[in-house]
Protein backbone atom coordinates (compact mmCIF):
# COMPACT_ATOMS: atom_id res chain seq x y z
CA UNK A 1 0.00 0.00 0.00
CA UNK A 2 2.83 2.49 0.77
CA UNK A 3 4.19 1.89 -2.85
CA UNK A 4 0.72 2.87 -4.20
CA UNK A 5 1.09 6.38 -3.74
CA UNK A 6 4.15 6.03 -5.41
CA UNK A 7 2.70 4.19 -8.44
CA UNK A 8 -0.15 6.37 -8.42
CA UNK A 9 1.39 9.79 -8.18
CA UNK A 10 -0.43 11.88 -11.27
CA UNK A 11 -3.18 12.08 -8.12
CA UNK A 12 -0.85 15.13 -6.80
CA UNK A 13 -1.99 17.31 -9.90
CA UNK A 14 -5.91 16.76 -8.69
CA UNK A 15 -5.51 18.07 -5.25
CA UNK A 16 -6.61 21.60 -5.93
CA UNK A 17 -9.03 20.29 -7.99
CA UNK A 18 -10.51 18.13 -4.93
CA UNK A 19 -10.37 20.76 -2.39
CA UNK A 20 -11.90 22.92 -4.54
CA UNK A 21 -14.74 20.78 -5.69
CA UNK A 22 -15.45 18.45 -3.28
CA UNK A 23 -17.22 20.35 -0.49
CA UNK A 24 -20.54 19.39 0.30
CA UNK A 25 -23.03 16.89 -1.30
CA UNK A 26 -25.24 16.56 0.15
CA UNK A 27 -34.64 1.47 -2.91
CA UNK A 28 -36.06 -2.62 -3.58
CA UNK A 29 -37.43 -2.57 -7.34
CA UNK A 30 -34.56 -3.11 -9.66
CA UNK A 31 -33.99 -1.67 -12.91
CA UNK A 32 -31.58 -0.87 -15.60
CA UNK A 33 -33.81 1.75 -17.37
CA UNK A 34 -32.68 5.35 -17.19
CA UNK A 35 -34.63 8.13 -15.18
CA UNK A 36 -37.75 9.33 -16.92
CA UNK A 37 -36.63 12.13 -20.07
CA UNK A 38 -40.38 13.47 -20.18
CA UNK A 39 -41.25 14.96 -16.97
CA UNK A 40 -45.13 15.30 -15.88
CA UNK A 41 -47.03 18.21 -15.69
CA UNK A 42 -47.85 19.14 -12.10
CA UNK A 43 -51.53 18.48 -13.08
CA UNK A 44 -50.99 14.96 -14.21
CA UNK A 45 -49.45 14.40 -10.93
CA UNK A 46 -53.02 15.77 -9.42
CA UNK A 47 -54.60 12.86 -11.02
CA UNK A 48 -52.56 10.43 -9.42
CA UNK A 49 -51.62 8.15 -6.46
CA UNK A 50 -50.23 5.22 -7.57
CA UNK A 51 -47.85 3.12 -5.74
CA UNK A 52 -44.64 3.07 -7.15
CA UNK A 53 -44.50 0.38 -10.04
CA UNK A 54 -41.77 -2.37 -10.51
CA UNK A 55 -39.88 -2.03 -13.86
CA UNK A 56 -37.53 -4.06 -15.84
CA UNK A 57 -34.50 -6.23 -13.58
CA UNK A 58 -30.53 -4.48 -13.87
CA UNK A 59 -28.53 -6.60 -16.11
CA UNK A 60 -26.56 -6.84 -12.96
CA UNK A 61 -23.20 -4.84 -13.86
CA UNK A 62 -23.43 -3.16 -10.54
CA UNK A 63 -22.52 0.51 -12.33
CA UNK A 64 -25.95 1.25 -12.30
CA UNK A 65 -24.88 3.56 -15.61
CA UNK A 66 -22.52 5.64 -13.72
CA UNK A 67 -19.29 4.37 -14.64
CA UNK A 68 -20.12 4.09 -18.54
CA UNK A 69 -21.88 7.37 -18.65
CA UNK A 70 -20.55 10.68 -20.47
CA UNK A 71 -19.00 12.34 -16.69
CA UNK A 72 -20.96 15.98 -16.37
CA UNK A 73 -18.29 18.19 -15.51
CA UNK A 74 -18.50 20.91 -12.94
CA UNK A 75 -18.46 23.99 -15.27
CA UNK A 76 -18.09 26.78 -12.19
CA UNK A 77 -15.50 27.66 -9.45
CA UNK A 78 -15.96 26.03 -6.42
CA UNK A 79 -19.50 25.67 -4.44
CA UNK A 80 -20.67 27.97 -7.42
CA UNK A 81 -24.41 29.59 -6.00
CA UNK A 82 -27.17 27.57 -7.64
CA UNK A 83 -30.21 29.48 -8.47
CA UNK A 84 -33.65 28.97 -7.71
CA UNK A 85 -35.69 26.64 -10.09
CA UNK A 86 -37.76 28.20 -12.95
CA UNK A 87 -41.30 27.39 -11.76
CA UNK A 88 -44.75 27.76 -12.82
CA UNK A 89 -46.46 30.84 -11.00
CA UNK A 90 -49.71 29.05 -11.18
CA UNK A 91 -49.07 25.84 -9.40
CA UNK A 92 -51.35 25.50 -6.08
CA UNK A 93 -48.77 23.67 -4.24
CA UNK A 94 -51.54 23.24 -0.99
CA UNK A 95 -54.34 22.01 -3.36
CA UNK A 96 -51.41 19.44 -4.84
CA UNK A 97 -50.60 18.48 -1.35
CA UNK A 98 -53.48 18.02 0.48
CA UNK A 99 -55.12 14.91 1.32
CA UNK A 100 -52.08 13.21 -0.06
CA UNK A 101 -49.70 11.14 1.48
CA UNK A 102 -45.61 11.61 1.45
CA UNK A 103 -43.45 8.10 2.24
CA UNK A 104 -40.19 8.58 3.98
CA UNK A 105 -37.70 5.49 2.90
CA UNK A 106 -35.13 4.77 5.31
CA UNK A 107 -32.73 2.31 4.23
CA UNK A 108 -31.67 1.02 7.73
CA UNK A 109 -33.50 -0.77 10.73
CA UNK A 110 -35.25 0.93 13.27
CA UNK A 111 -33.25 2.86 16.14
CA UNK A 112 -30.34 4.75 14.36
CA UNK A 113 -29.86 7.91 13.41
CA UNK A 114 -31.17 7.90 10.03
CA UNK A 115 -34.51 6.41 11.36
CA UNK A 116 -34.83 9.06 14.15
CA UNK A 117 -34.91 12.10 12.10
CA UNK A 118 -37.31 10.51 9.08
CA UNK A 119 -39.11 9.88 12.16
CA UNK A 120 -39.26 13.30 13.59
CA UNK A 121 -39.85 14.91 9.94
CA UNK A 122 -42.63 12.71 9.71
CA UNK A 123 -44.54 14.38 13.27
CA UNK A 124 -43.09 17.80 12.49
CA UNK A 125 -42.17 18.35 8.78
CA UNK A 126 -45.92 17.96 7.28
CA UNK A 127 -47.14 21.63 8.87
CA UNK A 128 -44.11 23.31 6.52
CA UNK A 129 -45.89 21.86 2.69
CA UNK A 130 -48.74 23.74 1.64
CA UNK A 131 -51.10 21.63 2.09
CA UNK A 132 -50.44 19.69 4.99
CA UNK A 133 -49.89 15.87 3.45
CA UNK A 134 -49.26 12.98 6.01
CA UNK A 135 -46.12 11.68 6.20
CA UNK A 136 -45.18 7.60 6.89
CA UNK A 137 -41.79 6.49 7.24
CA UNK A 138 -40.97 3.02 6.15
CA UNK A 139 -37.45 0.86 6.76
CA UNK A 140 -36.78 -0.54 3.78
CA UNK A 141 -32.92 -2.90 4.09
CA UNK A 142 -30.43 -2.56 2.73
CA UNK A 143 -29.97 0.73 2.01
CA UNK A 144 -29.51 -0.76 -1.90
CA UNK A 145 -32.53 -1.74 -1.87
CA UNK A 146 -34.30 1.88 -0.40
CA UNK A 147 -31.96 3.57 -2.97
CA UNK A 148 -33.35 1.83 -5.45
CA UNK A 149 -37.06 1.85 -4.47
CA UNK A 150 -36.85 5.42 -4.77
CA UNK A 151 -35.34 5.62 -7.61
CA UNK A 152 -38.01 3.82 -9.84
CA UNK A 153 -40.61 5.65 -8.04
CA UNK A 154 -43.23 7.57 -9.28
CA UNK A 155 -41.74 11.03 -10.04
CA UNK A 156 -44.50 13.12 -7.88
CA UNK A 157 -42.77 14.57 -4.76
CA UNK A 158 -44.36 11.25 -2.83
CA UNK A 159 -41.71 9.30 -2.23
CA UNK A 160 -38.94 10.38 -0.43
CA UNK A 161 -35.28 9.19 1.12
CA UNK A 162 -33.67 10.18 4.05
CA UNK A 163 -30.28 8.70 3.97
CA UNK A 164 -27.27 8.82 5.75
CA UNK A 165 -24.32 9.48 3.25
CA UNK A 166 -24.14 10.85 -0.34
CA UNK A 167 -25.02 7.67 -1.84
CA UNK A 168 -22.14 8.07 -4.31
CA UNK A 169 -20.41 4.68 -3.02
CA UNK A 170 -23.22 2.66 -3.73
CA UNK A 171 -23.68 3.79 -7.28
CA UNK A 172 -20.37 1.07 -7.94
CA UNK A 173 -22.25 -1.63 -6.04
CA UNK A 174 -23.81 -4.53 -7.75
CA UNK A 175 -27.80 -3.97 -8.64
CA UNK A 176 -27.53 -0.39 -8.92
CA UNK A 177 -29.77 1.01 -10.66
CA UNK A 178 -29.34 5.01 -9.60
CA UNK A 179 -27.40 8.30 -10.32
CA UNK A 180 -26.61 10.43 -7.84
CA UNK A 181 -26.21 13.07 -10.47
CA UNK A 182 -30.01 12.71 -11.73
CA UNK A 183 -32.14 12.19 -7.73
CA UNK A 184 -34.15 15.07 -7.15
CA UNK A 185 -32.30 16.40 -4.08
CA UNK A 186 -34.59 18.59 -1.47
CA UNK A 187 -32.12 19.34 1.05
CA UNK A 188 -29.32 18.55 2.99
CA UNK A 189 -29.49 18.22 6.97
CA UNK A 190 -26.08 18.09 8.30
CA UNK A 191 -22.54 16.43 6.79
CA UNK A 192 -18.86 16.72 7.12
CA UNK A 193 -18.32 14.97 10.21
CA UNK A 194 -16.81 11.35 10.98
CA UNK A 195 -15.83 9.58 14.11
CA UNK A 196 -13.45 6.40 14.92
CA UNK A 197 -14.06 5.44 18.59
CA UNK A 198 -12.55 2.19 20.63
CA UNK A 199 -14.04 -0.08 23.42
CA UNK A 200 -11.49 1.15 25.94
CA UNK A 201 -11.80 -2.21 27.79
CA UNK A 202 -10.45 -3.74 24.47
CA UNK A 203 -8.04 -1.51 24.21
CA UNK A 204 -5.94 -0.04 26.71
CA UNK A 205 -2.76 0.42 25.22
CA UNK A 206 -3.70 3.09 23.54
CA UNK A 207 -5.06 6.93 23.35
CA UNK A 208 -5.84 8.57 20.21
CA UNK A 209 -4.92 6.85 17.10
CA UNK A 210 -1.21 8.06 17.36
CA UNK A 211 -0.43 6.11 19.79
CA UNK A 212 -1.11 2.95 17.49
CA UNK A 213 1.11 3.93 15.54
CA UNK A 214 3.93 1.41 14.55
CA UNK A 215 2.05 -1.19 17.55
CA UNK A 216 1.22 -4.51 16.62
CA UNK A 217 -1.43 -5.29 19.55
CA UNK A 218 -4.19 -5.30 19.94
CA UNK A 219 -5.82 -5.11 16.93
CA UNK A 220 -8.38 -2.56 16.30
CA UNK A 221 -11.53 -4.15 14.79
CA UNK A 222 -14.88 -3.10 12.73
CA UNK A 223 -16.83 -4.95 11.21
CA UNK A 224 -19.46 -4.47 7.85
CA UNK A 225 -20.79 -5.89 5.13
CA UNK A 226 -17.99 -6.72 2.79
CA UNK A 227 -17.92 -9.83 0.84
CA UNK A 228 -16.21 -8.25 -1.86
CA UNK A 229 -13.85 -5.30 -2.38
CA UNK A 230 -17.03 -3.41 -4.31
CA UNK A 231 -18.73 -3.61 -1.21
CA UNK A 232 -16.12 -2.30 1.19
CA UNK A 233 -17.35 1.33 0.88
CA UNK A 234 -16.91 3.82 4.19
CA UNK A 235 -13.81 1.48 5.87
CA UNK A 236 -11.91 1.64 2.72
CA UNK A 237 -10.58 4.70 4.41
CA UNK A 238 -9.86 3.17 7.59
CA UNK A 239 -8.02 0.54 6.18
CA UNK A 240 -5.47 3.14 3.81
CA UNK A 241 -5.25 5.23 7.41
CA UNK A 242 -3.92 1.96 9.34
CA UNK A 243 -1.33 1.29 6.34
CA UNK A 244 -0.05 4.94 6.26
CA UNK A 245 -0.11 5.21 9.64
CA UNK A 246 1.06 1.97 10.59
CA UNK A 247 -2.03 0.68 12.54
CA UNK A 248 -2.92 -2.70 13.29
CA UNK A 249 -6.36 -3.39 11.87
CA UNK A 250 -8.87 -6.13 10.62
CA UNK A 251 -11.92 -5.92 9.03
CA UNK A 252 -15.05 -8.46 10.04
CA UNK A 253 -17.08 -8.99 7.31
CA UNK A 254 -20.85 -8.96 8.49
CA UNK A 255 -23.44 -10.57 6.70
CA UNK A 256 -26.91 -9.12 6.68
CA UNK A 257 -29.00 -5.27 6.92
CA UNK A 258 -26.17 -3.36 8.68
CA UNK A 259 -26.57 0.28 10.48
CA UNK A 260 -25.97 2.25 13.47
CA UNK A 261 -27.99 -0.58 15.35
CA UNK A 262 -25.80 -3.50 14.36
CA UNK A 263 -23.37 -1.20 15.25
CA UNK A 264 -24.42 -0.63 18.75
CA UNK A 265 -24.65 -4.58 19.53
CA UNK A 266 -21.69 -5.58 18.27
CA UNK A 267 -19.51 -3.38 20.56
CA UNK A 268 -21.60 -4.59 23.41
CA UNK A 269 -21.01 -8.06 22.66
CA UNK A 270 -17.37 -7.86 22.17
CA UNK A 271 -17.24 -8.53 18.45
CA UNK A 272 -15.35 -5.49 17.41
CA UNK A 273 -13.66 -3.33 19.55
CA UNK A 274 -14.19 -0.02 17.64
CA UNK A 275 -16.19 1.41 15.20
CA UNK A 276 -16.19 4.56 13.04
CA UNK A 277 -19.18 6.18 11.78
CA UNK A 278 -20.28 9.64 10.16
CA UNK A 279 -22.80 12.01 13.27
CA UNK A 280 -23.30 9.34 15.38
CA UNK A 281 -20.62 11.37 17.91
CA UNK A 282 -23.08 13.66 18.97
CA UNK A 283 -25.76 11.27 19.31
CA UNK A 284 -24.13 8.96 21.39
CA UNK A 285 -25.55 11.09 24.76
CA UNK A 286 -29.11 10.17 23.44
CA UNK A 287 -28.60 6.41 22.05
CA UNK A 288 -26.04 4.92 24.64
CA UNK A 289 -25.88 8.07 27.39
CA UNK A 290 -23.84 5.60 29.65
CA UNK A 291 -21.02 4.83 27.39
CA UNK A 292 -18.99 8.26 27.36
CA UNK A 293 -19.36 9.08 31.10
CA UNK A 294 -18.49 5.35 32.04
CA UNK A 295 -15.32 5.11 29.64
CA UNK A 296 -16.79 2.29 27.79
CA UNK A 297 -15.69 3.81 24.63
CA UNK A 298 -13.44 6.35 23.75
CA UNK A 299 -12.33 8.62 21.00
CA UNK A 300 -10.04 7.64 18.48
CA UNK A 301 -9.92 9.25 15.81
CA UNK A 302 -11.83 12.11 13.92
CA UNK A 303 -12.16 10.96 10.36
CA UNK A 304 -14.26 14.14 9.46
CA UNK A 305 -13.29 16.40 6.57
CA UNK A 306 -10.35 18.32 6.91
CA UNK A 307 -10.71 21.52 8.72
CA UNK A 308 -13.90 19.89 10.79
CA UNK A 309 -13.51 19.50 14.65
CA UNK A 310 -15.96 17.11 16.38
CA UNK A 311 -15.71 19.27 19.40
CA UNK A 312 -17.78 18.09 22.75
CA UNK A 313 -20.79 16.77 22.37
CA UNK A 314 -22.45 17.40 26.34
CA UNK A 315 -20.45 14.22 27.78
CA UNK A 316 -17.18 14.06 26.24
CA UNK A 317 -14.42 16.62 24.42
CA UNK A 318 -13.87 14.71 21.07
CA UNK A 319 -9.96 15.48 22.02
CA UNK A 320 -8.33 13.19 19.67
CA UNK A 321 -7.38 15.32 16.60
CA UNK A 322 -8.48 15.88 13.13
CA UNK A 323 -6.24 12.83 11.15
CA UNK A 324 -5.88 14.91 7.80
CA UNK A 325 -5.19 18.00 9.73
CA UNK A 326 -2.02 16.42 12.26
CA UNK A 327 -0.97 13.42 10.22
CA UNK A 328 -1.57 14.22 6.66
CA UNK A 329 -0.18 16.49 4.15
CA UNK A 330 0.56 16.50 0.03
CA UNK A 331 -0.69 13.56 -2.09
CA UNK A 332 -1.85 11.64 1.31
CA UNK A 333 -4.27 14.61 2.21
CA UNK A 334 -4.98 14.71 -1.46
CA UNK A 335 -6.35 10.91 -1.32
CA UNK A 336 -7.71 10.86 2.09
CA UNK A 337 -10.21 13.96 0.48
CA UNK A 338 -10.75 11.69 -2.88
CA UNK A 339 -11.94 8.69 -0.91
CA UNK A 340 -13.76 10.03 2.45
CA UNK A 341 -15.52 13.50 1.15
CA UNK A 342 -18.17 11.27 -1.52
CA UNK A 343 -18.59 9.21 2.05
CA UNK A 344 -19.57 11.98 4.45
CA UNK A 345 -19.79 15.28 2.93
CA UNK A 346 -23.55 15.09 2.99
CA UNK A 347 -25.40 13.20 5.72
CA UNK A 348 -29.19 13.03 6.22
CA UNK A 349 -30.16 14.41 2.82
CA UNK A 350 -33.67 14.45 0.98
CA UNK A 351 -34.26 13.37 -2.16
CA UNK A 352 -36.47 11.90 -4.82
CA UNK A 353 -36.42 10.18 -7.91
CA UNK A 354 -35.73 11.98 -11.26
CA UNK A 355 -37.97 13.85 -12.79
CA UNK A 356 -40.30 15.15 -10.21
CA UNK A 357 -41.59 18.57 -11.67
CA UNK A 358 -39.91 21.78 -10.65
CA UNK A 359 -43.24 23.11 -8.80
CA UNK A 360 -43.43 20.15 -7.01
CA UNK A 361 -39.66 20.10 -5.80
CA UNK A 362 -39.50 23.91 -5.13
CA UNK A 363 -42.74 23.31 -2.18
CA UNK A 364 -40.69 20.89 -0.92
CA UNK A 365 -37.28 22.42 -0.99
CA UNK A 366 -38.53 25.44 0.29
CA UNK A 367 -40.49 23.74 2.98
CA UNK A 368 -37.75 22.01 4.45
CA UNK A 369 -35.78 25.36 4.55
CA UNK A 370 -38.84 26.73 6.00
CA UNK A 371 -38.95 24.08 8.90
CA UNK A 372 -34.36 24.15 9.52
CA UNK A 373 -35.49 28.25 10.22
CA UNK A 374 -37.44 27.09 12.60
CA UNK A 375 -36.53 27.36 16.09
CA UNK A 376 -38.29 24.91 17.13
CA UNK A 377 -38.66 22.63 14.62
CA UNK A 378 -34.82 23.11 14.41
CA UNK A 379 -34.66 22.17 18.42
CA UNK A 380 -36.78 18.99 17.87
CA UNK A 381 -34.55 18.07 15.07
CA UNK A 382 -31.49 18.27 17.06
CA UNK A 383 -33.19 17.07 20.51
CA UNK A 384 -34.78 13.76 17.93
CA UNK A 385 -31.43 13.01 16.64
CA UNK A 386 -28.55 14.33 18.64
CA UNK A 387 -26.92 15.36 15.05
CA UNK A 388 -25.47 19.20 14.60
CA UNK A 389 -27.46 20.78 11.78
CA UNK A 390 -25.31 22.18 8.86
CA UNK A 391 -28.43 22.68 6.01
CA UNK A 392 -27.75 23.05 2.24
CA UNK A 393 -30.66 23.96 0.62
CA UNK A 394 -32.06 21.61 -1.94
CA UNK A 395 -30.96 24.12 -5.04
CA UNK A 396 -27.05 24.42 -3.66
CA UNK A 397 -27.21 20.66 -2.87
CA UNK A 398 -28.03 19.49 -6.12
CA UNK A 399 -25.13 21.15 -7.62
CA UNK A 400 -22.73 20.01 -4.87
CA UNK A 401 -23.83 16.40 -5.40
CA UNK A 402 -23.34 16.31 -9.04
CA UNK A 403 -19.63 17.64 -8.44
CA UNK A 404 -18.72 15.16 -6.03
CA UNK A 405 -20.20 12.09 -7.48
CA UNK A 406 -18.08 13.78 -11.16
CA UNK A 407 -14.65 13.94 -8.89
CA UNK A 408 -15.56 10.77 -7.63
CA UNK A 409 -15.89 8.57 -10.92
CA UNK A 410 -13.05 11.05 -12.36
CA UNK A 411 -10.50 9.55 -9.90
CA UNK A 412 -12.37 5.93 -9.17
CA UNK A 413 -9.08 4.19 -10.89
CA UNK A 414 -6.90 5.26 -7.89
CA UNK A 415 -9.76 4.49 -5.50
CA UNK A 416 -10.47 1.07 -7.16
CA UNK A 417 -6.43 0.32 -6.31
CA UNK A 418 -6.66 1.55 -2.96
CA UNK A 419 -10.15 -0.26 -1.81
CA UNK A 420 -8.48 -3.70 -3.92
CA UNK A 421 -4.96 -3.20 -1.44
CA UNK A 422 -7.04 -2.77 1.57
CA UNK A 423 -9.66 -5.70 1.15
CA UNK A 424 -6.71 -7.81 0.48
CA UNK A 425 -4.89 -6.82 3.78
CA UNK A 426 -7.23 -6.63 6.12
CA UNK A 427 -10.52 -7.53 5.22
CA UNK A 428 -11.09 -11.49 7.29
Amino acid sequence: MRNLIKKIGAIGAMSLALAAVLVACGGTDPTDTPSPTNTPTPQSMMESTAEPTAMAPSDGDGDGGAATAEPMRPTSTPRPTAPPLPVDPGFDAEAYFEGRTIRLMVGFSPGGGTDAQARYMAQAWPKFIPGNPRIVVTNRTPVLAERNFVWNSKPDGLTLSVDATPGIYDMVEDGAQFDMREVTMIGVTSGKEGMWVRRADRTEAYDCIDSAFGATAPELTIGTPAPTPDRLGAPVIVGWLADQLNVPLRILNISGAFGSAQQYLMLEQGVVNSWMSGTLWDQLPRTRPDWLPNGFIKPFADLSVPGFDLGNNGQVDFHCPNVADAYLDGEQETIYRAIREPQISTAKSIHGPPGIPNEITAALRDALADAIADEEFNAGLLRSTSIKINFTHGDQAQQDLINATNTFFDNKATIDAITEDVFEKYVR
